[in-house]
């Protein structure tokens, strides 16, 4: 069955800031509502009152990705001004709110789902280039599946596997075997 694309009426992956570090707030809030979201979270210790505790906060402060149509987005953030797409600046001069493909968004959920503190950095997109390598699909264990660039980090022997969100993020994991690698 083919299909157009309606922006309004089919759910997509948004790329959203919620400002002054209330992405969690957001969360909250879209959750309440039925909107399905997600940030992607990291363990952090602290010390509490002499007591060492393990929480979790997000890894990229401000950062949600929320996954509704554009109507129902539109009509969500009149209500929650605090919550701002994040805008692909486009050749033209004009730009439009950042999409996330879904099966860029799957794998990256993947990714930080299965490796968790394994996951070596999260980074800006523009902010540190990994030197660009070979597109890889990885197969069997947890990461079936999962497509990235396999890339070195530095002076570091061992390969990685970046996995990029678009203009949004990109996330490299711990090393992955050379077994497990299909050059695409």
């Amino acid at each position: 069955m083919d299909r157009t694309l309606d922006t309004y009426t089919d759910e997509e992956w948004y790329a959203m800031r919620a400002t002054y570090r209330r992405e969690l707030q957001a969360r909250s809030l879209l959750e309440s509502s039925g909107i399905k979201c997600y940030i992607p979270m990291r363990k952090q210790d602290r010390t509490v009152g002499g007591r060492r505790q393990s929480t979790e906060v997000p890894a990229v402060h401000n950062l949600i990705f929320v996954r509704t149509t554009r109507e129902r987005l539109r009509q969500f953030k009149e209500r929650v001004p605090f919550l701002q797409y994040m805008m692909d600046r486009k050749g033209d001069g004009k730009s439009a709110p950042i999409v996330v493909p879904e099966k860029e968004m799957d794998d990256f959920m993947r990714v930080l789902n299965c490796c968790g503190d394994a996951v070596v950095e999260y980074l800006p997109v523009g902010e540190r280039v990994f030197l660009e390598g070979m597109k890889v699909r990885l197969h069997g264990g947890p990461l079936d599946g999962v497509e990235g660039v396999l890339a070195r980090n530095g002076k570091s022997k061992d390969r990685k596997l970046v996995v990029r969100l678009s203009s949004v993020l990109s996330v490299a994991t711990a090393s992955v075997s050379a077994d497990s690698v299909e050059v695409l």
